[in-house]
């Protein structure tokens, strides 16, 4: 999809993505008022499972926390209620200029299934899995999940130099084999 569009009149409108930051967590109260101004805004959210007081849950967050995708045409009348929008703190500028964001990394983003973005952010291990450990010491071993070490990180059990070892990685570190 072009920049260049065709507006309601059948003229051609100069839209592109700008680049918004946020308050802290208020992208999608942002989003919401931006929404009914008539301003068109996004920003991608994705499920991300927490542990909190030793239990998971799943919630929403944002893909990209504190900033918003933005469409507005250079000459539009509405920049300036942008910034005065609750839950947007200010525009992203650099050398004096608002950010610019190509239009189709943001339609590929809009474009993507929500479950997409979900399997890119979740990494759901549970015992006994097995998994290759991805970086370290110990990269290219297979092992297998134990359990959660905290919100970040895993205990898996390695076999080296012939006997059972616990080891203790990055969430990161660590991929389903």
């Amino acid at each position: 999809m072009n920049s260049d569009q065709l507006d309601d009149s059948g003229s051609l409108s100069n839209m592109h993505w700008y680049l918004a930051a946020t308050k802290p967590r208020q992208e999608q109260r942002a989003i919401d008022n931006l929404l009914n101004q008539g301003i068109n805004a996004y920003s991608p959210m994705a499920n991300v499972e927490k542990i909190s007081a030793g239990k998971k849950k799943l919630v929403t967050e944002a893909l990209f926390p504190g900033y918003l995708f933005i469409n507005l045409s250079p000459e539009d009348g509405l920049w300036f209620k942008v910034k005065s929008t609750r839950g947007i703190r200010d525009w992203i500028k650099f050398s004096g200029e608002v950010a610019k964001v190509p239009s189709n990394l943001v339609e590929q983003l809009i474009s993507q299934k929500q479950e997409s973005i979900d399997l890119l952010v979740i990494k759901k291990f549970e015992k006994g899995n097995l998994v290759r450990i991805l970086d370290g010491p110990f990269e290219g071993l297979s092992g297998v999940y134990q359990s959660p070490n905290g919100e970040q990180r895993a205990m898996i059990l390695i076999e080296f130099l012939g006997k059972s070892n616990r080891l203790n990685l990055a969430n990161e570190q660590i991929s389903l084999d």
